[in-house]
């Protein structure tokens, strides 16, 4: 019976730990995320819309796009 409470008391310690552990993780994982997600996406919005605005008309007629929807994309601030 000793040994068998023993036993249970180990496995939610371990289980406290792996818990503990994880929630850290996550926790570090939150704080790092959302400032590389940021970056990331003012990098993409950059990079698509120098390309988007070095396209022909011709270029944009094959992709459904005009001038006009080119111009207001290209200024829009690269965080949106």
């Amino acid at each position: 019976m000793k040994t068998c409470i023993s036993e249970e008391m180990n496995k939610l310690e371990s289980s406290q730990l792996n818990v503990s552990q994880c929630c850290k993780v996550t926790l570090d994982n939150l704080k790092e995320k959302p400032w590389k997600a940021i970056i990331k996406k003012i990098a993409h919005n950059w990079r698509t819309r120098s390309k988007l605005s070095q396209l022909n008309d011709a270029q944009l007629k094959d992709i459904g796009l005009t001038a006009a929807d080119v111009d207001h994309e290209v200024r829009k601030p690269v965080w949106k």
